[in-house]
């Protein structure tokens, strides 16, 4: 039994270890961040933050807003002019877009990559944005993976 006890410490451990919430509760959303990431201070207007990888060009932040509401748009309607201007200047090689999420990668005009999600709710939206130069995508997928599978919205 003290086995099993010492296991579920040193996995629980590590398990924390490996990534922290960052929660908003101005836009009710969540996502893992690993431990790799520093954390830059959260927005005066408290709607996200950016995260910063060491010794990396990466830009990660994490947002919400009202534009879907302040613009009229449903939220399904919203998403699709997303989808619209995402193909319009840049270069996707990924979409889906199910339900009140839109999930985008590929090429911005500036050759970096870019992983977005977009999911919206009521006429808020909150946003994951992963920009990061090509040469950086090897150490960019764990933290993109990470993220982006547990962005939700609450």
């Amino acid at each position: 039994m003290k086995i099993l006890l010492f296991l579920f410490c040193i996995l629980g451990s590590s398990q924390l270890a490996m990534a922290r919430d960052y929660c908003n509760g101005r836009f009710a959303y969540c996502v893992d961040v690993p431990n790799q990431l520093q954390w830059l201070p959260e927005a005066d207007n408290g709607d996200g933050r950016h995260f910063k990888l060491p010794n990396s060009n990466a830009d990660i932040l994490v947002f919400g807003s009202n534009t879907p509401s302040v613009f009229f748009y449903t939220d399904s309607d919203y998403l699709k002019e997303k989808q619209h201007r995402y193909k319009t200047g840049m270069t996707v090689t990924y979409e889906r877009l199910k339900d009140k999420t839109y999930t985008v990668s590929g090429y911005r005009e500036d050759g970096q990559v870019f992983y977005h999600v977009i999911k919206v709710n009521n006429g808020q939206e909150v946003v994951l944005h992963l920009n990061y130069p090509e040469s950086e995508k090897t150490k960019m997928t764990s933290v993109v993976k990470q993220m982006a599978r547990s962005f939700k919205l609450h």
